[in-house]
């Protein structure tokens, strides 16, 4: 988008040259060329790379994710062939870079575009800035990072210095697995409409994002789930009260603090709370400070222009992020998350793999067609330092 706007932006000053005087020299051409040069050399930069696969790159809108399941389910390829060589040219290219042999039927990120995009929108961890990683490659995927940093001393004339040695560490990502079910009816997946197929892979995406972003701020570091932020190394803390409280745009302004101090006040830097925290936000009044029986809002008018300024940073909520956390006496408390949300690590192994069958449960009564979709990926944290939390906030 960016590299397009840039390109509409040099046409219009070339007509412009060309319109205040009347055509331009050959310094300008070359000028101008050298600049369109330059713009088709960042755009081979910034276009996306993808896995591709021989003969089929081009024709990813040919791929029914409706077909492929009638496929799988009843082993009939007759009406699918695409998808067929989309599935074959998958598993023969996971079998060459060595991932192991996967059961089900795996597509390549690219043909579930609508799905990553949907996945992408849904999260709240991704829009706030999260750094994912796609196709990774066997395990587990180390990652080198600064633990430590150089020593500097005073010294005097013919003095040694000192060495110190830059601290380095690493972070294991190892492929979990995410997965969603959805059930279809035949009958729908037999009429293959577009309308319903978009219908199924936005439920798909939410639930997938659902289950990233829990994970992310509250994974338990088990054997089968990530750990979440809120149990990081080195996470930041700040308490509103012994039994907990109404947490006010001063603990806010600490947990800011809290990052600063460890010069990690930088990068893209945001909040993630239950909606309940912004209801109260709002609701703050000058009377709970002043004595003023009658009080005037804090934040007024009330807006979300308003809002936003006195956060000072963007804000994303979800429902996930519980409201029944009890410390002390206090009940009915919840969460605020606040870091630089690029040094949360999402790890993605390969494509989804997809998986359809009929006797599951009572599908077969209720001619039915349980799909699921299954996708290894692991969440990391690449510095505790970078995020703050709260967990005794009021939220009612």
């Amino acid at each position: 988008m960016l590299i397009e706007q840039v390109k509409a932006l040099l046409e219009k000053f070339k007509q412009d040259v060309i319109e205040q005087y009347g055509g331009m020299n050959e310094g300008l051409r070359q000028d101008f060329a050298k600049l369109d040069a330059r713009i088709k050399e960042l755009e081979g930069i910034v276009t996306p790379r993808k896995v591709s696969l021989p003969g089929v790159d081009l024709e990813k809108e040919k791929f029914s994710f409706f077909r492929a399941v009638w496929a799988i389910r009843f082993n009939d390829w007759s009406e699918a062939g695409f998808e067929k060589e989309v599935f074959e040219q998958t598993k023969k290219r996971a079998m060459e870079m060595g991932t192991g042999s996967l059961g089900g039927y795996i597509v390549p990120t690219e043909y579930i575009a609508q799905i990553v995009e949907l996945l992408r929108a849904e999260a709240v961890v991704i829009r706030s800035g999260a750094t994912v990683m796609t196709g990774l490659t066997g395990s587990p995927v180390q990652i080198p990072k600064q633990t430590g940093g150089a020593t500097g001393y005073w010294v005097g004339e013919n003095i040694s210095i000192t060495a110190s040695d830059l601290g380095l560490g690493q972070i294991n990502m190892v492929p979990k697995k995410v997965a969603a079910m959805v059930k279809l009816s035949n009958t729908l997946i037999k009429l293959a409409n577009p309308s319903a197929e978009a219908l199924v892979r936005s439920d798909i995406a939410q639930t997938l994002a659902l289950k990233i972003d829990l994970a992310a701020l509250r994974g338990t570091g088990s054997e089968y789930q990530p750990a979440g932020i809120n149990i990081a190394t080195g996470l930041k803390t700040v308490a509103v009260g012994t039994n907990g409280g109404n947490a006010s745009f001063d603990h806010l302004i600490d947990m800011e603090y809290e990052l600063a101090v460890d010069n990690a006040l930088r990068g893209t830097l945001g909040y993630i709370f239950h909606p309940a925290i912004r209801r109260k936000l709002l609701k703050l009044k000058v009377a709970q400070f002043s004595g003023d029986a009658a009080g005037a809002y804090i934040i007024a008018p009330i807006s979300e222009t308003q809002f936003r300024n006195w956060l000072g940073y963007p804000y994303q909520m979800t429902t996930q992020v519980p409201i029944t956390l009890t410390k002390g006496s206090g009940t009915a408390l919840t969460e605020i998350y606040f870091g630089n949300w690029a040094d949360l690590l999402i790890g993605q192994w390969g494509g989804m793999e997809l998986m359809a069958s009929k006797e599951t449960s009572d599908a077969f009564e209720k001619d039915q067609t349980w799909v699921r979709i299954l996708q290894e990926l692991d969440i990391a944290t690449r510095h505790g330092q970078s995020f703050c939390l709260i967990n005794d906030a009021a939220s009612a």
